[in-house]
């Protein structure tokens, strides 16, 4: 639908999505991080990582929050074809990481741990599941760039995202058994890679186009990368430190909701993030709204 065609009702509702999408991220966020919190109050002492919750009372909250926040970041279109594409990728691999759960945790025994079913344990239906969903929607979306007028660099974004999709797809065909034992650690690394990816391209974004939020985006993203940084070399130091994991994960969804919340915030008047093209479509046209 044409924005300059929109009615006012139709351009707030978009709008009004668009918040609500953003939002929902923060607060899903906030939600895992209540959840951890109280199981850690509730058990006297922190577990070795985010994951290990899962066999904890706050199993439920930790696949669900995952889950909504896979998918949020999957529906969200950014401005920036690229950026959507790590949005995307993210958005799978939160997923994968829902879906295929790590062992145990062992930096906590007082933890009061949730006897989950072997089934549950056994991520290879979930995981089928999930492939047939994203070979259809990155089938779809590639496709779409393909057909359209997008840049070389969009389709490749695309086609990147898909990649992804079908490498998990390949693997879960060729050695099942393995990638239900490794899909987690992997992909919770990818999911952290692509995260930070987002930022610092946004980062270099915004500072391209002399945006006031360029130098802040600039610190985010340099905090996330000088934040893996100093976790890796203090658990190298000090290889008793079980917690450096948790840490880790902790400083990084911190950051990243950060950066979410700031989005939100530069973006709230906006009716509809412009694509590229249309930017180029619309250079002369004032009623075109800028992200």
């Amino acid at each position: 639908m044409d924005t300059r065609t929109m009615t006012d009702d139709e351009r707030r509702a978009v709008r009004s999505t668009y918040r609500s999408l953003r939002l929902g991220v923060v607060v899903l966020l906030v939600m895992l991080g209540a959840a951890v919190l109280t199981e850690t109050v509730r058990a006297g002492c922190w577990l070795d990582s985010l994951s290990a919750y899962y066999w904890t009372a706050a199993h439920d909250v930790l696949v669900g929050t995952l889950c909504a926040v896979g998918a949020l970041l999957v529906v969200y279109t950014s401005a920036d074809d690229i950026e959507d594409a790590l949005l995307d990728t993210a958005g799978f691999l939160a997923l994968v990481v829902a879906l295929t759960p790590t062992e145990p945790g062992t930096g906590c025994p007082g933890a009061l741990v949730v006897d989950v079913p072997p089934a549950l344990a056994d991520a290879r239906t979930s995981l089928t599941a999930l492939v047939v969903a994203g070979v259809l929607a990155t089938g779809t979306r590639t496709a779409v760039a393909l057909r359209t007028t997008a840049g070389t660099p969009a389709v490749l974004a695309r086609l990147t995202a898909a990649l992804v999709v079908l490498a998990v797809a390949v693997a879960l065909l060729v050695a099942p058994d393995l990638l239900v034992r490794t899909a987690h650690d992997a992909a919770a690394v990818l999911l952290f890679v692509a995260v930070v990816g987002v930022v610092v391209r946004h980062a270099f974004a915004a500072r391209a186009v002399g945006s006031r939020w360029a130098l802040v985006y600039a610190g985010l993203g340099a905090a996330m990368l000088l934040t893996l940084s100093a976790v890796v070399a203090l658990h190298a130091v000090v290889p008793t430190w079980t917690q450096a994991v948790l840490v880790l994960e902790a400083l990084l969804v911190g950051l990243f909701a950060a950066y979410w919340l700031l989005r939100t915030v530069e973006l709230w008047g906006v009716d509809v993030p412009p694509r590229a093209h249309r930017r180029r479509d619309h250079a002369d046209d004032t009623t075109a709204p800028v992200a």
